[in-house]
């Protein structure tokens, strides 16, 4: 391809060489060549536009202007241009690929060919690699070096995504061995009170309310979820499966399972606990454990004109290092339009500490938590009495192996607005460099004083930032219903609202050189939420508050 040239980002193995780890097995066979693969075309935002950033901040600065604008608007000024569309598409059928998709929206289309065609079209070998990461061998198809793109639709193309299907993110939760002495956990509906929820007026009656969540293994085992609310007297949420890239859930009872479980049981029961006569749906969006799947997913909620999420919750994730630059940028660029559209996308910051798990001395982000875009959720140790909150921390129990929250400051994202207008100018510890901070926020995660959860047949004790998500979700989701809209993007008002609006942390470090202290920090953000409070900062009426008095339990085993 001597017309071609190298798509911005696009190496996964750095300096040509495979990952430590990572070696290659072997060629690719003459009938996986032949096999065929889908891919994903991102196409830049119109360049005589503005751009997506751009939008946002007008319509932050402009509160009023939010109900002025709706979604077929925001869709005709940020759509792909079709002439961008038109060149790529005739392109790519000229040389043997099928066009089977494409989203206006996040400005997406879906190509299909042979896997040695599609090698070809973009430049590539692809080979199978081999990862011996901790939980077992994976073995996936990949390329060394650079995706490369015709000069001819360089100027057009921002992302190509699904030559390489390897495994990107893992949920970030913790299972807390049963017999541990100490463990203190909570009810998803007694976390709802102690971080004072708002809720609805007349208990949401006659409302529908939908929230999102992107899974990326696992299944859904409803009769589980039907005890689980059965046990707290609410009602059940309807579920809906929206899947994505072809993905086919398999059953993973150590892991993704959990994690699912975990999900709909914070984020239903703190939504339902707030507004009891409503209906709520959750629509999960399930996706392959991939780069390309992770953006899939994260484009279907932007533009989802069937469902509507008001709010999406997001469990997974990796290193930021464990990415291609490309593909943080596209998870960006399609949370970004989300946002436009009223969606609010939250996501764990990870469970080993500001290193994320990595054993090489140094700090590493979790994305997508540190996507600009995406409310990043970070980790406290809480303990509560019949007065509320006795005390909370930030969440470090490495020295016992039960985790710790993840933070820190992104290698690629610079400090968005909101954090430097407030006066936050977050360096990476290792290097110096200014950056997005995160968290933003904070929540209980900590095991040792968890989360109750019914999974394989019993009450289990879980932690993980994992829980703050689809925590945060929820809230966003009550929010939005008092607004009578969505709330899109929350950080330039919640930056601007500051300590008001949360429990301010300032205890406690994430096993490393972040710390917390006053004001927000890369250990723990702004706090924990006061939900009432951030209701108000977000434009919401607010009424008043029913509390309920939360009990400190042990957790033990339930059978079905």
């Amino acid at each position: 391809m001597s017309d071609a040239v190298p798509l911005r980002g696009s190496m996964f193995h750095a300096l040509d060489r495979p990952r430590r780890g990572h070696p290659r097995t072997r060629q690719l066979t003459a009938h996986e060549e032949q096999t065929p693969i889908e891919l994903t075309v991102l196409l830049r935002e119109w360049p005589f536009a503005p751009s997506v950033q751009q939008t946002l901040a007008w319509m932050q600065s402009e509160p009023h202007q939010r109900d002025r604008f709706d979604a077929d608007a925001v869709a005709a000024r940020h759509a792909f241009a079709e002439e961008d569309r038109d060149l790529v598409v005739r392109w790519a059928r000229q040389h043997g690929a099928q066009l089977v998709g494409e989203d206006p929206v996040t400005r997406r289309i879906r190509l299909r060919a042979p896997a040695a065609k599609a090698a070809e079209l973009f430049g590539v070998r692809l080979e199978q690699f081999r990862w011996e990461r901790p939980g077992g061998v994976v073995e996936y198809r990949g390329h060394l070096g650079p995706v490369y793109v015709p000069r001819a639709i360089a100027h057009a193309v921002d992302g190509v995504y699904g030559l390489d299907d390897r495994p990107i993110a893992r949920p970030r939760l913790m299972n807390l061995d049963q017999t541990k002495p100490g463990i203190v956990s909570y009810d998803p509906t007694e976390i709802a009170s102690l971080y004072r929820y708002p809720r609805l007026p007349n208990d949401g009656a006659g409302l529908h309310l939908v929230a999102g969540m992107i899974e990326l293994g696992g299944v859904t085992h409803d009769h589980e979820i039907a005890a689980s609310f059965a046990r707290l007297n609410l009602p059940a949420p309807e579920i809906v499966h929206v899947r994505v890239d072809g993905a086919e859930p398999s059953p993973d009872a150590g892991g993704a399972d959990l994690e699912i479980a975990l999900d709909y049981q914070v984020l239903g029961a703190m939504t339902m606990a707030m507004a009891p006569q409503a209906r709520l749906t959750i629509v999960s969006y399930d996706a392959p454990n991939s780069e390309r799947g992770f953006i899939d997913a994260a484009a279907a909620a932007a533009s989802d004109t069937t469902h509507r999420p008001a709010a999406v919750s997001i469990s997974w994730g990796a290193a930021e290092e464990m990415w291609s630059h490309q593909g943080m940028r596209g998870f960006d660029s399609v949370v970004a339009t989300g946002a436009l559209h009223g969606v609010t996308y939250s996501a764990a910051a990870g469970d080993s500490g500001s290193a994320d798990g990595h054993l090489d001395g140094r700090q590493h982000a979790e994305f997508p938590a540190s996507s600009p875009h995406v409310w990043a959720c970070g980790g406290t140790t809480l303990l509560a009495g019949r007065d509320g909150i006795l005390s909370e921390t930030v969440w470090n129990e490495r020295v016992r192996d039960q985790g710790a929250a993840g933070s820190g400051v992104s290698g690629l994202f610079p400090g968005p607005a909101y954090q430097t207008t407030a006066g936050i100018h977050a360096r990476q510890a290792d290097t110096g460099r200014l950056g997005r901070g995160l968290p933003d926020g904070c929540g209980v995660a900590d095991p040792v004083t968890g989360w109750n959860v019914f999974a394989g047949g019993r009450l289990r004790t879980t932690g993980g930032t994992s829980a703050v998500a689809p925590m945060y979700t929820a809230l966003w989701t009550l929010v939005g219903a008092l607004r009578g809209r969505p709330v899109g993007l929350p950080h330039p008002a919640l930056y601007r609202a500051g300590t008001t609006a949360f429990n301010d942390i300032t205890q406690g470090n994430t096993d490393g050189p972040y710390s917390a202290r006053r004001g927000w920090d890369a250990a723990s953000g702004w706090g924990s939420p006061i939900g009432v409070a951030i209701a108000r900062a977000l434009g919401a009426p607010v009424p008043q508050v029913r509390s309920v008095t939360p009990r400190r339990r042990h957790s033990g085993d339930l059978a079905l």
